[in-house]
């Protein structure tokens, strides 16, 4: 059983106008699809011209990377060579740090030594003061009257011109 189907004029026009509004609707995306990918083309070339012009700067900011690179190794160097002289002149400084330490407590137990040894001999330093003092005008003109002075009286007037 079958079915005869018949074309009309009124069913072949509304099949072209369903043809038609299919395909300007078709028409209509693929256009708009086209639009989009024309400016995708546009955007990815846009990209590709970015991308070289970078890679330009790239390659002259690497080189400038390169010469910081190389002066801030030969700066490190210097820093190197001089921490190493410093590091030599602090081991100088500290040898003769401890060398004067040990020479000025050497002089302080010498100074206490002497000290000790002025407190000593201050009694008998004020005890000659006092004798000094004692000395009248009239010992010394007895002194010069002797013609021949004994042994004694030699030997002290030695020690003092000695000591003068």
């Amino acid at each position: 059983m079958r079915r005869y189907v018949y074309v009309t004029p009124k069913s072949y026009l509304s099949f072209i106008a369903a043809y038609q509004l299919l395909y300007t609707t078709k028409y209509k995306g693929i256009d708009k699809e086209e639009q989009n990918i024309a400016k995708g083309l546009e955007k990815l070339a846009e990209a590709t011209t970015d991308v070289e012009a970078m890679k330009i700067v790239l390659k002259e900011e690497n080189a400038k990377l390169d010469a910081a690179t190389e002066a801030t190794n030969k700066l490190l160097k210097e820093l190197d060579e001089k921490n190493k002289k410093a590091d030599i002149k602090a081991e100088e400084v500290n040898g003769v740090t401890e060398a004067c330490e040990a020479q000025r407590s050497l002089i302080e137990v010498e100074r206490d030594q002497a000290n000790i040894e002025l407190q000593a001999a201050l009694p008998y330093l004020k005890k000659a003061e006092g004798a000094v003092k004692s000395i009248k005008q009239a010992d010394i003109s007895e002194i010069k009257l002797i013609r021949n002075p004994n042994a004694m009286i030699k030997i002290i007037f030695d020690c003092v011109n000695i000591l003068f």
